[in-house]
């Protein structure tokens, strides 16, 4: 059975058309399920508890990058498949994931391939993508990083990112593999010239880990996570493999 969560912001009327068309696509291809809508006044976790208890095995986040994330740290614990309609074209883990924008997500449900893939944990929230410590955000304060066997205090001016669905570090043809039980970090240096429009200069470091502390010099540290909300040091991130079932396009940016 499937439940369809659409965010908040597709209450809007200029979606009405598009969500139109995604639902007469799930009815034409057999998938159709109970479709809830969120407002301020619902409990998502809540909804989802109560939908799985009520037989729902496969949950659909339709909205963004965001919707997405905010439905996984929800899901996190619960025995069901993960689906993704993405109505944003600028929507990163949708190009990952291999699936298209609209109505035409609808046919990569209806193929259900499924993927086991990892997730990331930091301090008590979980992310699917990235993490990321931005020198517009701290000011060019220092901070420690500490692996297994090693510790690096990066200069200040460095966007560093904890990186687990498939990003890319600049120019090097890296690429993060979020099935293989690590994340990365990838430093990404940047001159002083360009620091507060954050434009990048090519020489990167990537270290690959399954847990690390990060910590402040001095005064806390911002961390974005998943672009979405803000986590302050100190804090700890570490891998989950295998932990989400996603339903996938054959066009993946992942083995």
């Amino acid at each position: 059975m499937y439940l369809y969560i659409y965010d908040t912001f597709l209450n809007d009327k200029k979606f009405n058309q598009i969500l139109t068309k995604i639902e007469s696509r799930l009815n034409d291809l057999d998938i159709k399920g109970k479709i809830c809508r969120l407002n301020l006044l619902k409990n998502l976790r809540e909804i989802i508890e109560d939908s799985v208890e009520g037989g729902v095995n496969t949950i659909v986040a339709v909205g963004d990058d965001t919707t997405f994330s905010k439905i996984i740290n929800c899901v996190i614990n619960q025995e069901v498949i993960i689906g993704y309609i993405p109505v944003n074209k600028k929507s990163k883990i949708a190009e990952i994931l291999g699936i298209p924008i609209n109505e035409q997500a609808c046919d990569i449900l209806a193929q259900r391939i499924i993927k086991k893939i990892d997730i990331a944990r930091i301090n008590n929230q979980y992310f699917v993508d990235s993490a990321e410590i931005n020198p517009r955000l701290n000011r060019g304060q220092k901070i420690k990083i500490k692996f297994k066997n090693f510790e690096i205090t990066p200069i200040k001016n460095n966007i560093i990112r904890f990186c687990n669905l498939g990003a890319l570090a600049d120019n090097q043809g890296y690429k993060c593999n979020p099935s293989d039980g690590y994340l990365e970090t990838i430093i990404t240096p940047i001159s002083k010239k360009w620091l507060w429009q954050a434009k990048k200069i090519e020489k990167q470091s990537v270290f690959p880990f399954t847990k690390v502390k990060i910590m402040a010099v001095n005064n806390p540290i911002v961390i974005k996570v998943d672009e979405q909300s803000i986590i302050k040091t100190p804090a700890e991130i570490e891998i989950i493999p295998q932990k989400l079932k996603i339903i996938v396009g054959s066009q993946r940016k992942f083995d």
